[in-house]
């Protein structure tokens, strides 16, 4: 994981409160639940994880993630903060790697993580997989994170069309995962919060049945309530086809006096 300069910069006298909701749902095809979260605002921590494996516990290799990180304490220093996330999610690695052995050579396990982390002014992102960090900022929806994906290659590469890429035959084909390499590689990245912003964090559940353009405007329309907005997208999501398990965290960030 790549550190950032950024790290060394004054104390800033800015805070944010962060008011957040999360919601999980097997949705209508899945008769079992893989995916697992936190919403940990005291450490200003949440965490989206999407297991894979069906009946080789998926569910295990998500839970492990959200299990180890609901362990997380902040720490004075900010570098010393983000080691231990990312110390975290490599221990989950290794246990869900563990675990993939005792089930045999042909055992798949292994689990997507978005993790964000607020520190005074700043919003930190760690992720691997094709969870998602959305910011919805003056009416405008943009996605943080890259997906660890085959169809996001395609896109990349200009094979497809990013508006094709949840309808491609290959679309759950994940290239990076927590507990699928004995060597996990954990993409990072932050970004300056602004007074107002709204955070969704979510599994593809989310955004694979529901079109992104229909996101924004549920957005907007429950943008007073966190509680609200995430009822109403998973609501929006179920009602589009529901055909995977769905998760989503909604954050907004508040502007408080340093002294608050």
């Amino acid at each position: 994981m790549s550190r950032h300069t950024a790290y060394n910069v004054q104390q800033s006298p800015i805070r944010f409160q962060i008011s957040s909701h999360g919601v999980t749902d097997t949705g209508h095809v899945r008769t079992k639940n893989e995916d697992s979260i936190l919403v940990n605002e005291d450490e200003s921590v949440w965490i989206v994880a999407d297991g894979m494996g069906g009946h080789q516990a998926g569910d295990f290799a998500s839970q492990t993630i959200t299990n180890n990180l609901s362990l997380f304490k902040q720490h004075p220093s900010l570098d010393d903060s983000i080691l231990l996330l990312e110390e975290n999610i490599l221990n989950s690695n290794a246990i869900i790697r563990k675990k993939s052995f005792k089930l045999g050579r042909n055992a798949t396990i292994g689990s997507t993580v978005v993790c964000a982390y607020v520190w005074q002014n700043l919003l930190f992102a760690l992720w691997a997989g094709d969870s998602r960090l959305y910011r919805y900022r003056n009416g405008q929806l943009e996605r943080l994170t890259e997906d660890h994906s085959y169809v996001e290659e395609l896109v990349r590469m200009g094979k497809i069309e990013a508006r094709d890429a949840e309808e491609h035959p290959a679309a759950n084909v994940v290239l990076k995962a927590v507990g699928i390499d004995d060597n996990l590689t954990i993409d990072f990245e932050y970004f300056e919060i602004e007074d107002g912003d709204i955070y969704i964090v979510c599994s593809d559940g989310l955004y694979k049945d529901l079109e992104e353009t229909r996101i924004g405007p549920i957005i907007n329309a429950h943008s007073e309530n966190m509680h609200e907005l995430a009822e109403a997208l998973l609501s929006a999501s179920l009602a589009a086809g529901g055909t995977d398990n769905t998760s989503i965290i909604t954050m907004k960030t508040l502007h408080k006096d340093a002294d608050v």
